[in-house]
C-alpha cells in the first residue's frame, strides 16, 4: 500500500496536518496482470501506478494499493479478491509524515485486506486469451469480480481496461497473432455487454495517438522491446485516459469539491 504526499511545502507538523486535510482523500486499488504490475518499464514511477498516483494526487490525497502479477488471468484475480481478509477502511495516518508517493508493493499472493476503495482500476484478460478461457467462464469471473468489489470493498467506480489490439502485437507470429486478436475482440464484446448491467462500472478503450510524425506501426511506438507490454509512453497514455474517466465520474457522483474517501 502507498500514500501520496498531500502538500508541496510545509513549515511544521501542524501545517502538514492542516494542509493534508485540505484535499479530499481517494482510496485507489489497482489489480491485474503484468501490465498492471508495470512489466516493460524499469520502475513503478514509469508504470501505470506511478503515473496514476502522480496525476490524481494533484486533486486528491491518494491512499492506494497495487495487487498485480505476471501471468494472472480472471480466475486468479477472482480468487485473490475472494481471499481478502476483513480490515478497517484504509485511511491516511495524519500522525506521521506521509511516505514517498511511490512506496508500494504488489505482492499478488498476499491476501488483500478488505477495506473501502473509491476506485478500482483493472487490467485483465490477456492471459485469458493466451490460456483460451471460455466466454462463459470469462463472463462469470467478471460478474463476480464486479460484485465482490462493490459488496466487500464498497467500490464506487470500477474501470476495466479493454483488451489491447493483440492482432498488432509484434511479439506474436502469424497466424497466432490474428487468432488471439479475434479472441480479444470476443472477450471485449462480452465485457462491454456485461458492464452495461452495473452503475459505476466502465470499460476504457485506449486510442493510440501518434507520438511522432509517422502514422505507421503506431501500436509499436507504445510497446516495450518485448513486443508484448507497454513502454513508458504507453503507460502514460493509459494513465491519462484513466484519470480523465475517474475525474469525470467522481465529479458526477460527489461534486468536485466534496470529500470522496
Amino acid at each position: 500500500m502507498g500514500r501520496c504526499q498531500c502538500v508541496n511545502k510545509v513549515d511544521s507538523k501542524a501545517d502538514l496536518k492542516g494542509h493534508a486535510q485540505s484535499k479530499p482523500s481517494l482510496a485507489l486499488l489497482i489489480v491485474g496482470d503484468s501490465a498492471a504490475a508495470g512489466v516493460g518499464v524499469s520502475t513503478q514511477k514509469q508504470a501505470l501506478s506511478g503515473w496514476l498516483v502522480e496525476s490524481l494526487s494533484t486533486n486528491y490525497c491518494i491512499n492506494w494499493e497495487l495487487k498485480a502479477k505476471a501471468g494472472v488471468n480472471s480466475t486468479d484475480l477472482l480468487s485473490m479478491l475472494q481471499r481478502a481478509k476483513p480490515n478497517s477502511e484504509p485511511t491516511v495516518d495524519s500522525k506521521s509524515t506521509p511516505p514517498s508517493i511511490l512506496t508500494s508493493t504488489h505482492d499478488f499472493d498476499t491476501p488483500l485486506e478488505c477495506g473501502a476503495f473509491d476506485v478500482a482500476v483493472i487490467s485483465i484478460g490477456v492471459n485469458d486469451i493466451t490460456g483460451f478461457t471460455s466466454l462463459r467462464k470469462w463472463r462469470c469471473n467478471l460478474k463476480q469480480i464486479i460484485e465482490i468489489l462493490k459488496a466487500r470493498f464498497q467500490c464506487r467506480f470500477i474501470v476495466f481496461t479493454a483488451l489491447p489490439p493483440m492482432h498488432e502485437f509484434p511479439a506474436l507470429p502469424q497466424p497466432l497473432r490474428w487468432v488471439l486478436g479475434q479472441k480479444a475482440k470476443y472477450l471485449n464484446a462480452a465485457l462491454l455487454k456485461l458492464v452495461n448491467n452495473y452503475h459505476g462500472v466502465n470499460v476504457l478503450t485506449l486510442t493510440l495517438n501518434p507520438i511522432d510524425n509517422s502514422q505507421s506501426n503506431n501500436t509499436h511506438n507504445y510497446m516495450a522491446e518485448d513486443g508484448f507490454h507497454p513502454q513508458v509512453a504507453g503507460y502514460q497514455l493509459w494513465s491519462n485516459a484513466v484519470v480523465k474517466l475517474v475525474n469525470e465520474e467522481l465529479d458526477e457522483l460527489v461534486g468536485k469539491n466534496s470529500h470522496v474517501g
